[in-house]
């Protein structure tokens, strides 16, 4: 494309009577060019051609998913795996170039902080309640995810009672095949009735809590209004909102069957394989391949039922408790942490 300049000088060397050949020999461009520039009256600039994109009969599935979607937003990740379905052979680029631009003229901007630390194997889950629907009919999603390999644990309920809270940990030691050496958890009722209850650091645990927990792990707690404390589990909530529940509310949008937690739970494990498999953004490596490292680290599970009729079979009738030193533990808080650290023996 030529300057402006340029085309002011072919004009003024045609008019002091210069062949289009020596014009264009003197100003290092093709004679075409100055053929059709001296048919101007004035310069017109180049019309931007149209080239097909591979992404341009998809275009109006993925238009028609995100507004079902408004005004939430559905992934780039998701729209491309549900295209490669229908055929796409493109790259994720150009699904995001696409998508920005709907969501420019749809929403406004958005930005979500991520504050992380790490963990060896091991050592850490996160745990927490998200509300994937509110409301008469709520749906509740118990979310637990293990620090170092970032593997999440979902489970769908109604409720987030306590016998409910309880099972779930349970399903997510089922499914991880053990348990880790601390859970970090945020102020939940299922977990703390009250924070500092007998001094600092000395806090008041929910009593079904504390016996579910003993022999397992050892329950650690955020500090309030502190919720990048548990960054990973945090994350993993929107993540969840925005990559599962709210791509499959939408495909059920006019559908006859009705989002349960029943439902949500057939769908959500084959999710959680598929995404296992996506390099994650802070460790740069994928997510089931560290979960072969981390289940190695993992305490051995067993089951409280089957633990209990298991000592129930092998203990004698007297039972030799740790000696403890009734005088020295003064306050509740100094019984709760024995029962918690010796749960084993405490067992009934």
């Amino acid at each position: 494309m030529i300057s402006y300049e340029e085309y002011i000088v072919i004009h003024t060397l045609n008019k002091q009577g210069y062949s289009n050949r020596a014009i264009a020999k003197m100003l290092g461009i093709d004679r075409r060019t100055v053929a059709k520039r001296l048919q101007e009256e004035e310069m017109q600039g180049y019309k931007k051609r149209a080239y097909p994109s591979k992404l341009d009969r998809y275009k109006e599935y993925i238009d028609k998913r995100l507004e079902q979607a408004l005004p939430d937003r559905i992934p780039s990740s998701v729209i491309l795996y549900e295209i490669e379905e229908l055929g796409f052979s493109g790259k994720l680029r150009i699904v995001q170039r696409y998508m920005r631009l709907f969501y420019e003229k749809a929403l406004p901007k958005r930005q979500e902080p991520i504050v992380r630390f790490e963990t060896k194997p091991g050592y850490q889950a996160q745990v927490d309640w998200t509300t994937l629907r509110s409301g008469k009919n709520p749906i509740y999603a118990f979310v637990m995810i293990l620090g170092y390999s970032r593997a999440p644990f979902i489970y769908c309920t109604d409720s987030m009672r306590q016998e409910i809270w309880q099972m779930c940990h349970e399903k997510a030691f089922e499914y991880f095949g053990g348990v880790p050496e601390t859970i970090l958890y945020d102020n939940l009722k299922s977990a703390i009735i009250k924070r500092d209850k007998y001094g600092k650091d000395k806090h008041g645990f929910n009593q079904k809590f504390l016996e579910f927990a003993k022999g397992y792990f050892t329950p650690k707690f955020c500090k309030p209004n502190r919720a990048q404390t548990k960054g990973k589990v945090e994350r993993l909530n929107g993540y969840i909102k925005g990559n599962f529940y709210r791509p499959l509310k939408a495909s059920l949008k006019h559908s006859a069957l009705a989002i349960t937690p029943q439902l949500l739970n057939t769908h959500i494990f084959g999710w959680i394989e598929r995404t296992n498999k996506r390099i994650h953004a802070t460790t740069k490596e994928r997510i089931d391949k560290r979960l072969i490292e981390e289940k190695k680290a993992l305490r051995p599970y067993l089951p409280k039922a089957i633990k209990r009729s298991t000592l129930e079979r092998e203990r004698p009738t007297t039972v030799a408790l740790p000696k403890i030193d009734i005088g020295y533990y003064t306050t509740l808080s100094d019984y709760e942490q024995i029962l918690l650290h010796n749960g084993d023996a405490y067992a009934s």
